[in-house]
């Protein structure tokens, strides 16, 4: 697995960033009730965190695919 050059403070940062973005993104769309506010900033943040967490597990698998048959070509 690639080394992340950020502390756990920065991407959970990002991750806070984006699960806001996407509740105001639901907000605008009007795809919950404010009286459902809490919950759905909570499906917010779980969604926001499987979403980076397997983006980065497949792009991690598929960068070492691709060094692999690069070392296969060379």
């Amino acid at each position: 697995m690639a080394d992340v050059p950020l502390s756990m403070n920065q991407l959970e940062d990002i991750t806070t960033e984006i699960a806001q973005e996407l509740l105001e993104k639901w907000a605008i769309e009007d795809r919950f009730n404010e009286e459902d506010m809490i919950k759905t900033a909570q499906l917010a943040v779980d969604d926001t965190v499987f979403i980076i967490n397997r983006f980065m597990e497949n792009f991690n698998t598929q960068m070492l695919v691709a060094s692999e048959k690069q070392k296969l070509i060379h």
